[in-house]
């Protein structure tokens, strides 16, 4: 329906759900949907700081056919080179905020996850993928390449070869074949039901040791280890201010033996 968000947001306590809502598209990406994707990681980070804020994202798409199919082919038709940077530009930083939140983010691949579906997929910490999705870069076959972060999170997750050969050939893999190459962290029959169990568990810890460990990992891979190790131990100490790690370690200390 032409009035329905192409977001859709269920806010379920500590854990927010966000479905991409034009299954007639498979849930294509389009400048509307980025928008609202950048708008929701914004929420999402300023409530992380209150008392009842959200403490998980979990992303999944409308229908049963696809996660995402990628950018909207239609947004592309006869598009200029500023205007596809500009695009390409955009949907980098919307990922990088959605890769950069405090949360933790867990991308449920009901179905296809294709080009920019991968890529936004990719910016989430884990992915959890139906036992029929199927995984790719296929924009080589369009004669172009990914634009949104594709060409730099894909060889981090799989390595440069694979990447590689992922990215040159266009082809697809099946949602074991992305599990064996440690591109989705677990096959599920219902993979919504098990991102949102995932989330759950992840939402009950700190949300400072979430944080931090977000933001070492984080660092490490862009930066270095020696970075990674500063962020590392920054927020360790940043942990040991806290009441709940306070708590947590008088609560070990005291346990019945």
């Amino acid at each position: 329906m032409a009035d329905e968000p192409v977001l859709a947001v269920d806010d379920r306590g500590q854990v927010v759900v966000a479905t991409l809502n034009r299954p007639h598209k498979g849930n294509a990406l389009n400048r509307s949907l980025i928008e609202a994707l950048g708008e929701l990681a914004s929420d999402v980070e300023k409530r992380w700081s209150e008392p009842a804020g959200p403490r998980a994202l979990v992303i999944t798409g409308a229908g049963e056919k696809a996660f995402c199919a990628g950018a909207d082919i239609s947004n592309l038709d006869g598009i200029d080179a500023a205007t596809a940077r500009e695009f390409m530009r955009r949907g980098q930083l919307v990922f990088g905020q959605i890769e950069e939140l405090p949360v933790v983010v867990i991308a449920a691949l009901n179905g296809f996850a294709l080009g920019g579906g991968l890529e936004l997929a990719m910016a989430a910490d884990i992915r959890i993928a139906g036992a029929g999705a199927r995984v790719g870069q296929p924009e080589i076959t369009l004669a172009n390449l990914p634009g949104w972060g594709g060409t730099q999170r894909l060889p981090r997750l799989v390595g440069r070869g694979r990447a590689t050969e992922m990215i040159l050939t266009g082809d697809l893999l099946s949602a074991q074949d992305a599990f064996d190459i440690g591109l989705v962290n677990h096959v599920a029959d219902d993979p919504l039901s098990a991102a949102i169990s995932l989330a759950e568990r992840i939402a009950a810890r700190s949300k400072y040791a979430v944080e931090g460990a977000k933001r070492a990992i984080r660092v490490g891979l862009a930066e270095g280890v020696d970075a990674g190790l500063i962020a590392e131990a920054d927020a360790v100490a940043a942990c040991c201010e806290t009441d709940e790690q306070h708590a947590a370690v008088q609560a070990f200390l005291h346990r019945k033996k």
